[in-house]
């Protein structure tokens, strides 16, 4: 029984030398290395799921706005009336930009303002709408600017199209969907977003109104 005893003490009184207290600290500094050489990589990837989510949620919400229908006054307090909403992209001229549009003039794409006079769209003012009794142009609700999230980010390719831009439009009430410049049978675009490390991530949108983050 007592040589069990001195067994215990003599045990407890070893502890933990000082080079397993050395080793444990180097091996804590070299993981302290890691993360902070990949922490500005480790952000520029958080933004783009950021902004890639960002653009699903701005997909879905333009869509609701094509199922309800918002009001919308010119600078004079006219109503103007709004056959559907939409979402522009270019990624040749706006590679960091994409803007949310109500299709005033029922061409079911945008068509940019001529002028900078103000519309309402559910409260709130944008730059958008000339004041005339026969609108020709729409209004742009919103530009979102990537940049904004990460200057690392930008537009980098939209698939299945015949050219470098499109205008996602939803038309009420369903909404139905028309995707300009699609190509082809086509019925569905990958839009896809990277940063300067080339990490990418897509969004997928077709003619049903389905839209999901693929990638």
């Amino acid at each position: 029984m007592n040589r069990n005893l001195k067994l215990k003490i003599r045990n407890f009184r070893s502890g933990i030398t000082l080079v397993e207290i050395v080793v444990v600290i180097a091996i804590m500094a070299i993981f302290f290395v890691i993360v902070i050489s990949d922490f500005p990589k480790i952000m520029r990837q958080f933004a783009l799921s950021r902004a890639t989510y960002k653009l699903a949620q701005d997909l879905r919400r333009t869509e609701d706005m094509g199922f309800s229908g918002v009001s919308i006054l010119d600078s004079a307090g006219t109503t103007v009336g709004a056959y559907g909403y939409g979402i522009f992209l270019d990624y040749s001229l706006l590679k960091t930009q994409y803007i949310i549009y109500a299709d005033v003039n029922n061409d079911q794409t945008y068509s940019p303002k001529p002028s900078e006079n103000n519309c309402v769209v559910g409260g709130n003012n944008y730059n958008c709408c000339e004041q005339s009794t026969v609108h020709t142009a729409d209004c742009a609700i919103e530009v979102v600017d990537l940049t904004k999230e990460s200057s690392s980010l930008s537009i980098d390719s939209i698939t299945n199209l015949t050219s470098n831009s499109t205008s996602i439009n939803f038309l009420p009430p369903n909404p139905n969907v028309k995707i300009l410049n699609i190509s082809g049978t086509n019925k569905e675009i990958e839009i896809t977003l990277k940063n300067t490390d080339d990490a990418k991530r897509k969004v997928l949108v077709n003619t049903s109104g389905l839209i999901s983050i693929t990638q």
